[in-house]
């Protein structure tokens, strides 16, 4: 009988020390290195491009609830947020690839691992390979990694194994410094025989080329704990902590090495747990240069003075006198603290921080503390001021809101609301919803890059305020910054995990940052919560399409023509929240904002039927679209792949005037249409098909 562990592999391949060549001897070995100086802050630093799988599985398909797993996707999700964090991971958003839940298959860990991150890393590159989720050992001792449809009667079969892992690791993938650690978690419930001795022999028994540092030794659990950072297994919280800065002490420089990492680490998981009552140590083999570069981030690197504060690390513990306050700490988000729910951040490095509470309606509160080496701290926040709205402030607000409600405003009456909504920020500048409000306006006005900063002020004006956060993320999307927009809208997710119009506007972030089946997680998400919610439909239809499942998405494009009738008034609600919303991807390039949803579903329709072939039920649909708009040149290129088809598959001239009708079209009303000389090339040779068809 297969024995069942609970297990998450973080693999870090790959990470070389600024500035020093593979042949250069490792420098600094002593306890304390020393401070930079101050030309050596000034200097810039090169970040190695990165690229990372990140991989977490909460439930399984063929095991029993008691097996699931409730931190694994969280903490998968907070790891990504750390890679693409500009000040963190600094990882390009495309490069890095994440598979979580029912995208968890064995299929998909073996194509991503074995193919896709051979043929993008190189020598010099930074890889990523995070595992969260179960692991198994089989009564011969081979190591597993069980994927989201594994069958635990067939391991050899459905689960990836791990010495497979490293042998694809140590020979395919091209990067020369690997680190590979390991977060064991105990799942008794799976198999109360299972031992962390036969699954830490199977890692041990990895390549040597590269660090292995796993969670615990043999015979310790590795904890997990609910009140963590929202619920987090303690080896992969303080992994990430460590990542986002903390760990940065020798030197203190804004850029956290291995060395700094695994320091931090092992000792931040060993203090925690023994504080309550348990054991965990930590414990490394293998080799590496310990100044790997793992993160950087340039404000802190800017900020830093030229002492050292000791190495040891201190906690705090946050306490506030009202519900739902939002904590951060030097800018990061902590989590939400509550009356009787106090919020516990071990871990930070010592010396100065910023702790920061904010909610909805109130003054922020922010205390500069002072941590010290090993210690622990209260702090309170009292959020006393509920900041109240002056009336001459809103009475300018009311009347803004009013004209912009106005369905079709004119540009007077968008420059009319501008105006109210700039008078009232005037009379109270933290008036946060007026913010909102004129970020509406400009972005109506075509004045994105203005709109971007008033909702950028709003969101920093209110932490919490989610529709201002998923208002900016939609202009973030419109400006190109799709990355940007998915951690924005990922935050806002995390504050109110009950919204579907944010699911659903992460779901339009990821599908624009090509990211078509993390867009259909989302919008499945949305769906859940809201299954009436077109714009959800509609959004997993364009990330259906975009992987060829076409039946599956002319299924949901049919339901966004049935749940909403869209006029001019949902039209208008839609720019209050899915500004990007109607974008689409196909052939010739992404589409402009439609008029309304059911012109994205009719063309959806159009295309989705020109993939499974059905070239006639393509055309009825486009003839619907350009019902709409007559000018929509994407629509006369797919009834001219309609007609293609149709000639390919039945002959015929009139197809093929047909097909010359539609590209002439189509150009004709869009001259600089993207492919337009291929679209010109296939003219010609229609014209030669004609003409010797006489």
């Amino acid at each position: 009988m297969a024995r069942v562990l609970s297990l998450s592999v973080l693999l870090l391949l790959g990470f070389q020390a600024i500035g020093q060549s593979r042949d250069e001897p490792l420098k600094g070995q002593d306890l304390h290195r020393r401070p930079p100086t101050a030309d050596q802050l000034k200097a810039p630093v090169t970040v190695p491009r990165g690229y990372a799988v990140v991989i977490g599985t909460s439930a399984f398909k063929n095991l029993s609830k008691d097996d699931w797993l409730p931190f694994a996707e969280r903490d998968a999700e907070n790891l990504v947020a750390t890679l693409i964090d500009k000040e963190a991971g600094n990882f390009e958003f495309e490069n890095v690839v994440k598979l979580t839940g029912e995208r968890a298959t064995l299929e998909n860990i073996r194509n991503t691992v074995e193919n896709w991150l051979p043929s993008k890393a190189q020598e010099n590159d930074r890889v990523v390979v995070f595992f969260v989720g179960h692991g198994v050992v089989d009564d011969a001792g081979r190591g597993y990694l069980v994927p989201y449809d594994v069958d635990p009667g067939r391991l050899a079969e459905t689960a990836y194994p791990m010495d497979r892992l490293g042998q694809v690791l140590s020979e395919r993938v091209q990067s020369h410094r690997k680190i590979l650690l390991v977060d064991a978690c105990h799942a008794g419930k799976v198999s109360p025989a299972s031992s962390f001795l036969r699954i830490n022999q199977s890692l041990s028994a990895l390549p040597q080329v590269f660090l292995t540092l796993v969670s615990s030794r043999a015979g310790e659990r590795s904890y997990e704990d609910p009140q963590l950072g929202g619920g987090a297994g303690a080896f992969s919280y303080f992994l990430t902590k460590g990542w986002q800065g903390d760990a940065d002490v020798d030197p203190k420089d804004g850029v956290v090495t291995a060395d700094e990492l695994l320091t931090y680490v092992k000792r931040e998981v060993s203090l925690y747990v023994r504080e309550r009552g348990q054991k965990q140590t930590p414990i490394e083999f293998g080799d590496f240069p310990d100044d790997l570069v793992l993160g950087y981030s340039s404000s802190r690197r800017q900020k830093i003075s030229a002492s050292l504060p000791e190495l040891s690390n201190g906690s705090i513990t946050v306490e506030v006198n009202l519900e739902g306050v939002e904590v951060s700490v030097d800018g990061q988000r902590q989590g939400t603290a509550g009356p009787g729910n106090p919020l516990s951040i071990p871990g930070l490095s010592s010396g100065t921080h910023t702790v920061r509470g904010s909610r909805m309606g109130y003054e922020p509160v922010s205390i500069e503390i002072n941590v010290a080496p090993g210690a622990s701290q209260t702090v309170s926040l009292r959020l006393l001021i509920q900041r109240s709205v002056k009336p001459s402030a809103k009475a300018l607000y009311d009347e803004g809101e009013k004209i912009w409600r106005t369905s079709g405003a004119s540009k007077a009456d968008l420059k009319r609301a501008a105006d109210r909504f700039s008078q009232a920020i005037k009379e109270q500048a933290d008036f946060s919803l007026a913010m909102l409000g004129l970020c509406r306006v400009q972005q109506a006005q075509e004045q994105t890059h203005q709109a971007l900063e008033t909702c950028r002020r709003a969101v920093m004006t209110d932490d919490d305020f989610v529709e201002a956060r998923s208002t900016y993320s939609t202009l973030l999307m419109e400006s190109g910054d799709y990355p940007e927009a998915v951690r924005q809208l990922q935050r806002a997710a995390l504050q109110e995990p009950k919204n579907s119009e944010v699911q659903s506007l992460l779901a339009e972030a990821l599908f624009l940052a090509d990211r078509p089946k993390e867009a259909e997680v989302a919008a499945n998400a949305a769906i859940a919560l809201d299954d009436s919610l077109p714009q959800a439909y509609l959004l997993r239809a364009e990330a259906r399409r975009a992987q060829s499942r076409f039946e599956e998405a002319a299924e949901d494009y049919r339901q966004v023509l049935e749940l909403q009738e869209f006029g001019s008034h949902f039209v208008r609600k839609v720019a209050f929240w899915a500004i990007g919303m109607g974008l689409t991807k196909n052939r010739s390039g992404r589409r402009v904002i439609y008029i309304s949803q059911a012109e994205s579903a009719y063309f959806g329709l159009c295309a989705a039927e020109n993939g499974r072939e059905n070239y006639q039920r393509a055309i009825a649909y486009c003839n619907r679209l350009l019902g709409y708009d007559k000018n929509d040149s994407d629509a006369y290129i797919q009834l001219s792949e309609a007609y293609t088809g149709l000639y390919n598959r039945d002959g015929g001239r009139q197809n093929l005037l047909h097909t010359k009708e539609n590209i002439e079209a189509a150009l004709r009303v869009n001259p600089d249409v993207d492919k337009a000389p291929q679209l010109k090339s296939k003219l010609r040779e229609i014209a030669e098909l004609l003409s010797s068809s006489r």
